[in-house]
């Protein structure tokens, strides 16, 4: 199991691949903790650096979004397409083993040569931090076939991501 920390701290090693975790829901999230920063290398190099989150109410799984040049603020159907858009789509919320399919969708169509969406062959995301109905920071590790998706990500809650 992997024991939660403060942004900055080490947390305990895990094996590889999908891990359980022990989320501390009091955990706090201070400087770095709270950006998103994740390297998409595909086709090319892109970096997604906003991210929310909202809750499955028919099974209080999280579906978390990480975009490039998105509209700041919660998205709605009305929100400007961004650029990229990464999908976690069933993340358990914490403290659960936090396990989610992932997909990368490129609205701009560079970085997957062609295709509007990727799924993911290998899914792996460390729990940082979480407060129940305020934000949950991730660290992932994607791979797609055509390349990875690596990074950090802090996400807020929007009542638009629920399903």
């Amino acid at each position: 199991m992997l024991a939660l920390t403060a942004c900055g701290d080490s947390p305990a090693s895990t094996d590889a691949g999908i891990d359980g975790a022990a989320v501390d829901a009091d955990s706090t999230c201070e400087g770095q903790c709270r950006l998103t920063n994740v390297t998409a290398t595909l086709e090319v190099t892109r970096t997604l650096d906003l991210a929310y989150y909202g809750v499955n109410v028919q099974d209080g799984t999280l579906r978390v979004e990480a975009y490039k040049r998105a509209q700041a603020g919660c998205p709605t159907m009305n929100s400007p397409t961004p650029d990229y858009t990464l999908v976690l789509g069933k993340l358990t919320a914490p403290p659960a083993a936090p396990t989610s399919p992932a997909n990368i969708l490129d609205f701009k169509g560079d970085l997957l040569g062609g295709p509007l969406g990727l799924g993911a062959t290998m899914v792996t995301v460390t729990p940082v931090a979480y407060e129940a109905g305020a934000f949950i920071a991730l660290d992932v590790d994607l791979t797609f076939s055509a390349g990875t998706i690596k990074g950090h990500l802090y996400a807020t809650l929007c009542d638009s991501l629920g399903t």
